[in-house]
């Protein structure tokens, strides 16, 4: 074994051991919980991976999501076991294999154990029985990849985690403009060159089932306000007395006055909220972490819904800087808001959905205070970390893993 190997072999024992006391107790709950039936996604997921197996092959592919998200779905149907069983196991395997992907910052040592406190807190009901810990695995990957400066391997991975999921060409951008600022030129290249599995995708997808490259732009565009997102937070303060829930899109939306308002509201703030962070980005006031933590923070305050297991997108992000108490409310709440408060017929009685539209509103609201308090501080750090006294080529200590330091000292 060479020196690289024992290296990576340690580094792995170390987050192991550093993860040894939580990793478990998660993966072990997650698979009890994910054993409960009502599992709806599973069942989905089965459902899928059905119909793409039958004749004609591959002309059933998923409505809501991208078209390569059906190789996790088959995975488990080619397994000797419940589909319900297998798919827990996939989804164990990839919560492991995130847990020991990164060190986190050299300043704030314990992100394994962070990351299992989070998950613990926010995402039990649903760690196992939803596919986003695959697509999330591959997000970190892409971000400890640009952390390192090692740009085609930050595409590769944020690309195909795209594919699976849309949510991590979010961090695209950000990686363009970090490379921009490091190396003083766009990488025009990478940009097409990640572009053209896309465009291959797309082209089989139209190729075998006409029609289904889009659906899962147009499900989003065609569905309402799930409850507990932050557009349905703005309809239960527009119109708090005469709320009414509407099962549809795979979950209870909630209907009230405004929703065009709104939905233009919303979509207008995160553009501009993009904007300025890629901004800021390139003027070296964020790092990439910073930059890619911010963006998925918008993306998920600005989505249509705010599933539980929307939360598992940014938990190994939150999870660079040291336990913040905003972040940990945002994931009580959201246990709070599903499972405990979502059921039609909970411990309030029949009007559940009522104070699960107000819970998820209150975690939202804790959501935009604290991240936005994390955001000003990264700020602050930056121009504090900036002063001329700090000379990065001499003293490199000081400016390796700043979370806040800019891109142009972080060598």
């Amino acid at each position: 074994m060479g020196v690289a190997s024992m290296e990576r072999f340690r580094r792995v024992a170390s987050r192991l051991k550093g993860s040894l006391f939580f990793l478990p107790p998660l993966v072990v709950t997650s698979l009890v919980l994910a054993s409960i039936p009502n599992r709806s996604d599973v069942a989905l997921y089965h459902h899928y991976a059905s119909e793409a197996l039958a004749t004609p092959l591959l002309h059933t592919l998923p409505n809501e999501y991208p078209a390569l998200s059906l190789i996790i779905f088959l995975i488990p149907q080619a397994l000797p076991l419940a589909y319900w069983l297998g798919f827990g196991l996939l989804t164990a395997a990839a919560c492991v294999a995130l847990v020991l992907s990164s060190d986190g910052l050299e300043r704030y040592p314990g992100w394994s154990r962070r990351t299992c406190i989070y998950l613990f807190l926010g995402t039990l009901s649903v760690l196992f029985t939803r596919y986003d810990i695959v697509p999330v695995l591959a997000a970190v990957l892409a971000v400890e990849g640009a952390r390192r400066r090692q740009w085609g391997r930050a595409w590769a991975w944020a690309t195909l985690g795209g594919l699976l999921k849309l949510f991590p060409f979010l961090l695209l951008p950000g990686f363009l403009v970090l490379e921009r600022v490091q190396t003083g030129k766009w990488a025009v290249r990478r940009a097409l060159a990640a572009s053209a599995p896309i465009v291959v995708v797309v082209a089989a997808q139209t190729l075998l089932a006409p029609g289904s490259a889009w659906s899962p732009l147009r499900f989003q565009l065609r569905r309402g306000f799930e409850l507990s997102s932050l557009q349905g937070s703005l309809t239960l303060l527009t119109d708090p007395l005469h709320l009414r829930w509407l099962g549809a899109f795979g979950s209870d939306e909630v209907v009230g006055q405004g929703r065009l308002l709104i939905s233009v509201l919303v979509t207008t703030a995160a553009v501009l909220a993009l904007a300025c962070l890629w901004r800021l980005a390139a003027h070296g006031r964020l790092s990439v972490e910073a930059v890619s933590l911010a963006a998925l923070t918008v993306g998920v305050l600005a989505d249509k819904a705010f599933a539980p297991q929307y939360l598992i997108w940014l938990v190994p992000l939150w999870a660079y800087w040291p336990v913040r108490r905003g972040w940990v409310a945002v994931a009580a709440l959201t246990t709070l808001v599903y499972p405990v408060l979502y059921a039609k017929n909970g411990p309030f009685g029949p009007h559940d959905l009522y104070v699960a539209t107000v819970s998820g509103a209150v975690r939202n609201t804790v959501l935009l205070v604290a991240s936005a308090m994390w955001l000003v501080g990264q700020l602050r750090t930056t121009n504090r970390h900036q002063a001329p006294e700090i000379q990065p080529e001499t003293r490199p200590e000081i400016a390796r893993d700043l979370p806040g330091a800019p891109v142009a000292l972080a060598k």
